[in-house]
């Protein structure tokens, strides 16, 4: 059955077998320790310097990744896709959001909030893109969307200003808040941006793959990433170096919870479709709260756990006045 509109390929419980859903889970548990990570490496190293370490490793192994799949079994011959013209443009501005400011934000607020908290709020992320349609798509405005947006708002409220780690001081832990929901409306953007692409049939440029789409944009968003990483090794100097743990975390992040995690979330929504493989990421902020408290020694409290709920619910109010979003726009660290 279709999965277009919003239903599932299959009703059982664990279709497309037993390992399929192990990696799902293990998909939302790679994304979640993602916030450690990310929270361990703004508080070692300069912020473009990571997310250039991260796709510097990441990119050869999409484009490796695009290539085998990529395959022109007609000519019998192996081909990249290359955006040109136009197309070119389109991708330049995907990777300015999903990539360069996204990592931005990512990294700048890593370093001013704690994991456990910013795991919890990037779920608000759905709830940005039914937002950023209603201007970028033309899409209506509802009295649903504002009432998802408000009630989901008013859990981002009760994380920021009741968080339990209040050993991060609340000036500071704003800040990082903040960074945390621009990174969540940069990736609303480019996920508008994506949507536009793909269902683009007046074009006749030829139409990329969503690989395609990810692989460009990361190495588009790595050139844009590298003058700011340039600057930073210039002013840095051996402090822009990683040591062993950096090292690891780094390697972490672009191969597991980037390349890893995508392939397998990738291979969910083949198998059985796009909702059923996104319910997954639902997990993503308690793994995200559960690693904190292990690996960062981050409280747990009860402002989380309300605070994401409010959250989740504001984010299926939104999406109920604009459900073509729901198959696509999950959480990306």
């Amino acid at each position: 059955m279709s999965d277009r509109g919003g239903v599932s390929r299959s009703n059982s419980l664990f279709s497309g077998g037993i390992i399929l859903h192990a990696k799902l889970i293990f998909v939302s548990a790679s994304w979640g320790l993602a916030w450690v990570a990310g929270r361990e490496l703004a508080s070692s190293l300069p912020e473009a310097i990571v997310a250039w370490y991260r796709y510097s490793i990441t990119i050869p192994l999409f484009f490796i990744w695009l290539y085998i799949t990529e395959n022109d079994e007609i000519n019998d011959k192996s081909r990249i896709y290359i955006p040109r013209g136009d197309m070119f443009w389109k991708m330049t501005w995907i990777a300015f959001f999903s990539t360069f400011l996204y990592q931005l934000f990512f990294m700048h607020g890593m370093a001013r909030t704690a994991a456990g908290d910013a795991s919890v709020i990037i779920t608000f992320n759905p709830a940005f893109t039914a937002l950023l349609a209603v201007p970028l798509l033309n899409r209506q405005i509802t009295p649903k969307l504002v009432f998802g947006l408000l009630i989901g708002l008013s859990g981002v409220i009760i994380v920021t200003g009741w968080s339990p780690n209040n050993d991060i001081p609340l000036s500071e832990r704003l800040i990082g808040d903040f960074l945390i929901m621009c990174a969540a409306a940069s990736w609303a953007i480019s996920t508008i941006l994506i949507k536009k692409i793909l269902e683009d049939d007046d074009s006749k440029e030829e139409k990329p793959t969503p690989l395609a789409i990810v692989t460009w944009s990361s190495f588009l968003g790595w050139v844009l990433l590298t003058p700011l990483a340039s600057f930073d090794f210039i002013a840095y100097g051996s402090a822009s170096i990683p040591n062993l743990k950096d090292w690891i975390w780094i390697f972490y992040l672009a191969t597991i919870s980037t390349v890893l995690a995508y392939v397998w979330f990738a291979n969910g929504v083949d198998k059985i479709g796009a909702t059923a493989t996104a319910t997954y990421v639902y997990l993503v902020p308690f793994f995200g709260i559960i690693s904190g408290f292990i690996l960062l020694d981050e409280s747990i409290g009860w402002s989380l756990f309300v605070g994401l709920g409010l959250i989740l619910i504001g984010v299926k109010i939104s999406q109920q006045s604009s459900n073509e979003f729901e198959e696509n726009d999950f959480t990306k660290v």
